[in-house]
């Protein structure tokens, strides 16, 4: 998975934005299944950049599959912590 910057974090408004860039990980190819994807995002762990590209993944998914975009306010919830990990990284 390729290093992300501060840059290639989508707006929260811009609905299409984020949801490319939720699918730009594959919490079901990183983790081997849907069942590990789902279990790990449910922890809701929060300490890497693969923790929170996975939580909003499955949120992504989650959304599509229901007709909403509930995924949004994961993302708006996850905006803080991407950032401060992305700017902590050397």
């Amino acid at each position: 998975m390729a290093d992300i910057t501060l840059d290639e974090l989508p707006d929260p408004e811009d609905r299409n934005a984020v949801f490319e860039f939720a699918m730009s990980f594959n919490g079901y190819e990183h983790y081997g299944s849907f069942e590990e994807c789902a279990r790990r995002a449910s922890l809701r762990e929060r300490q890497t950049l693969t923790d929170l590209r996975n939580e909003l993944f499955f949120a992504a998914r989650a959304s599509n599959h229901r007709g909403d975009d509930d995924f949004l306010d994961v993302y708006r919830e996850l905006l803080p912590i991407f950032e401060k990990l992305v700017a902590e990284k050397p």
